[in-house]
């Protein structure tokens, strides 16, 4: 199972901080790659679109919720988060005004795949 996070178009300058706050988790060093954009004529090389988080069990979920929750609470941004267990696919966005109830978006999201954690 894999998680691809997303921010809004105007934010997108952030997600190699968020991906750096990841990867300072020892949940997820490692586990996370940054994913460039396609590449349009002129251009040296793509920029990082998303972010995709692999995600196993034993409480991975719960970590990913406690990092972004606090990445978002030092910023005024909207992320989107999808999960996708390679049959089925859930999105949540989650932005700084609602990043306290973003644990509870999640764990919904991760319900609606089968994810027990």
């Amino acid at each position: 199972m894999h998680a691809t996070i997303t921010l809004d178009d105007d934010r997108i300058q952030d997600l190699p901080s968020l991906y750096a706050w990841l990867q300072q988790d020892d949940e997820f060093r490692g586990r996370v790659t940054a994913v460039a954009g396609k590449l349009r004529p002129g251009d040296m090389g793509g920029a990082t679109e998303t972010l995709m988080v692999a995600l196993g069990a034993g409480g991975a979920v719960t970590a990913l919720i406690s990092a972004v929750g606090g990445w978002l609470t030092a910023r005024r941004t909207k992320l989107s988060i999808e999960i996708n267990d390679g049959d089925r696919s859930r999105r949540v966005e989650i932005d700084s005004a609602n990043a306290g109830a973003a644990a509870k978006l999640l764990r919904e999201v991760f319900e609606a795949t089968g994810d027990p954690s």
